[in-house]
């Protein structure tokens, strides 16, 4: 991958909330890659940060478990700074190092990963206890990891498989607001993260929380975010339209009422930013939307040949 020297000289630093960046997860070239929202063309000279899900290595079955990247996260964490939460429907998940000036990386910058197998599309970190909850789409399961030893939980070699949990076609993992929130096919479910080390269990808030209905249309969940916006407000698409949905209220809000969105998430200006499934089911550009009218395309970023699945904000500073 080709690097301007312009790019060379830029830091990892949190980017303005005016001028924000988007990680977007491509199929087709195994990558995610991160660009300046306002960059007149997403191009390599654009490029801000990069993760290469494919090492060229010698055995198929190697490379496979990392084809498909389905989601990424940037989260802050006290031991190492940045890191970039990713999963790959063809069988792992994982935990990338973002290091100042290291603009690109691969798979040698994992410096965590499991195989939770079922089509993993989500991965989540839970701050200040170590644990991780992936979430499988088939037939659907969150797969928790834990750190055996509640006084060293930074370290991620002490890191186990520990519980499972059945949720159909579950797509999507968020923490927010104190909780652990998950969707899957026709419910949005909210989890209490209780005990520490090797006694983290996931206890449901509740009972599963039904997905707006669309009349002759299934709801199978695609993407769970936060509003950078609102601090009251997740984002969530499922097959047939996107919605808000209000942590306190317990109420759904219609944003955009179309088929196949992947992926929404909306910066602090208020603008959305939305991923819409065509070829191949995947999109090749994420659309832009004024916070007055989602769905109505302002502006669009991309080319021809991508996969894009789903875009994330590059910063972990939503609450």
């Amino acid at each position: 991958m080709i690097f301007s020297s312009a790019l060379l000289s830029l830091s990892l630093a949190i980017p303005f909330a005016s001028a924000y960046h988007l990680a977007v997860t491509d199929q087709n070239s195994k990558t995610v890659r991160v660009f300046p929202r306002d960059a007149s063309k997403w191009n390599n000279d654009a490029i801000y940060w990069s993760f290469t899900a494919d090492a060229g290595l010698t055995w198929p079955w190697e490379d496979d478990v990392w084809a498909d990247l389905s989601d990424v996260k940037i989260r802050k964490t006290a031991d190492r700074g940045f890191v970039a939460l990713v999963a790959a429907s063809g069988g792992k998940v994982g935990m990338i190092d973002i290091i100042a000036g290291q603009e690109s990386t691969d798979l040698d910058d994992v410096i965590w990963s499991a195989t939770p197998g079922d089509n993993p599309h989500s991965l989540e970190r839970i701050p200040n206890l170590g644990a991780f909850v992936a979430a499988s789409s088939d037939p659907g399961k969150l797969t928790l990891y834990v750190p055996t030893d509640a006084s060293d939980v930074n370290n991620l070699d002490k890191i186990k498989k520990s519980h499972e949990y059945s949720i159909s076609k579950a797509h999507g993992v968020l923490w927010h607001s104190e909780k652990l929130w998950a969707i899957g096919e026709d419910y949005l479910y909210k989890f209490d993260v209780v005990g520490k080390g090797k006694d983290i269990k996931l206890e449901r808030d509740g009972s599963p929380i039904a997905l707006p209905k669309v009349p002759h249309r299934a709801r199978n969940g695609h993407d769970l975010s936060a509003s950078y916006k609102d601090p009251d407000v997740l984002l969530l698409t499922h097959t047939a339209a996107a919605y808000t949905y209000n942590v306190k209220t317990g109420k759904f809000k219609t944003l955009i009422n179309e088929e196949k969105i992947k992926s929404l998430v909306q910066a602090s200006s208020g603008e959305y930013a939305w991923i819409k499934g065509e070829k191949n089911e995947m999109g090749q550009y994420v659309s832009f939307s004024d916070e007055s009218a989602p769905g109505t395309v302002t502006d669009k970023r991309g080319w021809g040949d991508a996969e894009f699945y789903k875009a994330k904000i590059f910063d972990p500073d939503y609450e």
